[in-house]
């Protein structure tokens, strides 16, 4: 950017940011009428019914800027109406649990109409095994659409506490804005700019910011959804064509922590039996918290490893050079150790509360019950001394109804008495 365009630069930036600020206020009340909301129960540990209408804003104040900012008018209106296709389902999933193969099929739709109107689309895998770049051929389109609706759900899932789809979202953009300064990359330079500072907007009241108790709103299946798109979109954008600033590969490294989870957890699934699209509390996520760490703690050492991953695949490839078979080759084995950890999360979790404890952070009691109340390690010892897995499994949280009977119990009180 010259100098003459910074002042318009921060402009655009500050305005997206108070936009999306004035549309959080407008949308809440409404949300909260309307039973736009996320209500906690069994897996949901937030306290009263959260609006989820963070991805809705940002959409909103997206679409103003493409439609009135002339240097973003140039977007391909594919985009717009792809993107606009994803926030409609997911706005209706998180009304109500949609059927997982519509919104599939709502998926693959916006995917299509991105490649066919839009022009994205995956033709080249470049050089990942030494022997020559991977061209696509007839499988360009099936392989961008499994990448795209990869890229959707992974921000999706890994969508689980406070700031982590966001923060993570909030990153790559900023990564991205660096990377096209770099290389004048003026259309995707401007978008990623501005959905980083709608991000941001919507962080401050996502997280617990200037005295919040709990979070004003979530982003939703919208949000999640929206973001995962465009990022997608985007890298596809910057590596692909005569005109690519990164290689293939280094997408990998770009979106690494959602994807290493997202992958990890799926094959887990998979591998125990159950649909990759069940439920659980065994993200990366939600054992951190187990081994003592607060929610803020967690957060900043996910996106953290989220960061470093991001920098080192644009070191490798823009910096160093290295070959791409050589980025694959280091990719691969981070994920190996990745799903290795998850895998054998007791194992994982001895080192977290290790690490935890050496370093004297401290601990939240309050919000993490599962490691600090008596009565439920007690249980988790008794169950699975009864399963004859002894401390094979720490994420057991036993149920209110479970430790109410315990805490009855004459082992209890003999124990409470010692």
């Amino acid at each position: 950017m010259t100098e003459l365009e910074q002042p318009a630069f921060a402009l655009l930036m500050s305005s997206a940011f108070f936009m999306t600020v004035a549309w959080l206020l407008l949308l809440r009340p409404i949300a909260l009428k309307i039973g736009l909301t996320d209500k906690p129960n069994t897996r949901k540990k937030h306290n009263g019914d959260i609006p989820l209408i963070g991805g809705l804003a940002i959409y909103l104040c997206m679409v103003f800027f493409i439609l009135t900012e002339s240097k973003l008018t140039t977007i391909n209106m594919g985009f717009l109406t792809a993107i606009s296709l994803i926030i409609a389902t997911g706005l209706i999933d998180d009304f109500k649990n949609l059927d997982i193969k519509l919104r599939f099929f709502a998926e693959i739709v916006a995917i299509l109409i991105m490649i066919k109107w839009g022009g994205i689309e995956i033709t080249s895998l470049g050089n990942l095994f030494g022997l020559g770049e991977i061209q696509l051929g007839l499988f360009s389109i099936p392989f961008t659409v499994f990448a795209i609706l990869g890229g959707i759900n992974a921000f999706n899932m890994i969508d689980g506490i406070d700031g982590l789809a966001g923060g993570t979202s909030l990153i790559i953009f900023f990564i991205l804005c660096a990377l096209f300064i770099t290389t004048n990359y003026s259309n995707l330079l401007l978008l990623c700019s501005l959905l980083a500072a709608a991000t941001s907007a919507f962080l401050v009241f996502n997280l617990k910011a200037f005295g919040q108790k709990t979070a004003k709103v979530f982003l939703g299946d919208a949000g999640s959804m929206m973001l995962g798109f465009t990022i997608s979109v985007v890298i596809i954008s910057a590596s692909q064509g005569d005109h690519k600033i990164i290689n293939p590969v280094t997408a990998l490294w770009l979106i690494a922590s959602p994807l290493l989870d997202t992958v990890t957890i799926m094959s887990l699934r998979i591998k125990q039996g159950r649909s990759v699209f069940s439920p659980d509390r065994e993200h990366l996520h939600h054992l951190l918290p187990i081994a003592g760490y607060g929610r803020h703690v967690t957060l900043g050492l996910i996106l953290t490893f989220s960061l470093l991953l991001g920098l080192t695949g644009l070191a490798l490839d823009l910096v160093f050079n290295a070959p791409e078979w050589l980025m694959f080759s280091l990719f691969m084995l981070v994920f190996i150790s990745y799903r290795y950890n998850l895998s054998h999360a007791w194992k994982m979790l001895k080192v977290a509360r290790y690490l935890n404890n050496s370093i004297g952070i401290k601990r939240r009691t309050q919000t993490n019950r599962r490691t600090h109340n008596p009565s439920s390690l007690i249980l988790i010892v008794m169950r699975r001394l009864n399963q004859r897995r002894i401390l094979s499994d720490r994420r057991y949280q036993a149920s209110a109804k479970e430790i109410e009977e315990f805490n009855q119990s004459r082992f209890y009180k003999s124990y409470k008495k010692s």
